[in-house]
């Protein structure tokens, strides 16, 4: 059996609560959410998640590295965030708006450089 990879993190604001379930669709519930990659394994991937309250500022860097610390990595040396944009799909229940994701490539704290901290 092949080990879990985890070798690259995402961030990406969540639109709306129609994940959570929800007959009510509402954008007020938007987040911003950190998550690890995790290839060959079929468990949820690790998320950290930021409040609803923060959903209309985007993590700084700072904050960012350290969702990801909480998780258990660090940017890898030299890697940069990668922003992609795109729009929410039709089936939400609420009009269409731009989504934003980003990716960095990551590497496990224990290797992890002093002051790694990923660009942009």
């Amino acid at each position: 059996m092949t080990e879990p990879t985890i070798t690259q993190a995402g961030l990406r604001r969540v639109c709306c609560n129609s994940r959570d379930g929800d007959a009510q669709v509402s954008t007020s519930k938007a987040r911003w959410e950190l998550y690890l990659v995790v290839y060959n394994s079929s468990e949820p991937w690790p998320t950290y998640t930021w409040p609803v309250s923060r959903r209309h500022q985007v993590p700084t860097i700072a904050e960012r590295t350290e969702a990801l610390a909480q998780l258990g990595y660090a940017p890898a040396p030299g890697s940069e965030w990668e922003w992609t944009e795109g729009e929410t799909p039709g089936y939400h229940g609420h009009p269409t708006t731009v989504s934003l994701f980003a990716s960095i490539d990551i590497i496990p704290l224990e290797q992890a450089p002093a002051g790694a901290g990923g660009d942009a």
